[in-house]
C-alpha cells in the first residue's frame, strides 16, 4: 500500500512540476507577444506620422537644408519625438524587450541624427529635463557613442 501511496505522490508532484513549466512557458510566450504589440503599435504610429512630413525634412547632411516646415509638419516631428521617447521609456521599465527594441533602434538613431530632428530635439530640450534615461541617451546620440554608431564604425 506504502508503494502505491508514493507512485501517487510522485505523479502529483510530476503533475505540479509540468503544470508550471506550462504557465511560466505561456505567461513568457504571452510577455514576448506582449512586447511585439507594442512595438508594432508604436512603429505605426512612427510611420505614419513620418510619411506627412516631406523628403526634405529626412535628407542627410551636417546642416538643415532650407526648410521651412509648416505648425502641421513640426507637430508631426514633435509626435514622432515623444513617440520615440515612450517607446524608449517602455524599455526601460521592461514593458518592451530590449530584443525587439534593437530591431528599430538604429532607425531610430538615424532618424533623430538628421538635422531637421537634431532642430527640433532642440527645440524639445528643456522638456526631457525631466526625464534623465532619456536626456543622457540623447546626449549619447549627439555625441555619436551608441550602437548603431559602433557597428558603422566596425
Amino acid at each position: 500500500m506504502q508503494v502505491l501511496d508514493h507512485i501517487l505522490r510522485f505523479m502529483t508532484l510530476g503533475t505540479i512540476i509540468v503544470s508550471s513549466i506550462a504557465i511560466y512557458a505561456a505567461l513568457h510566450t504571452n510577455n514576448r507577444r506582449v512586447g511585439a504589440d507594442i512595438f508594432l503599435k508604436y512603429s505605426d504610429r512612427i510611420s505614419n506620422l513620418r510619411r506627412t512630413l516631406p523628403i526634405a525634412a529626412f535628407a542627410e547632411g551636417d546642416a538643415p537644408r532650407n526648410l521651412d516646415m509648416t505648425p502641421d509638419e513640426r507637430l508631426a516631428a514633435h509626435e514622432i519625438i515623444y513617440s520615440i521617447y515612450e517607446l524608449y521609456e517602455l524599455k526601460v521599465h521592461g514593458f518592451l524587450p530590449s530584443a525587439i527594441w534593437k530591431i528599430r533602434e538604429p532607425d531610430i538613431e538615424r532618424t533623430l541624427s538628421l538635422p531637421f530632428f537634431r532642430l527640433e530635439l532642440a527645440a524639445l530640450e528643456g522638456r526631457f529635463t525631466r526625464h534623465p534615461r532619456f536626456a543622457s541617451w540623447l546626449e549619447q546620440l549627439r555625441q555619436g557613442r551608441l550602437t548603431s554608431s559602433k557597428q558603422s564604425a566596425r
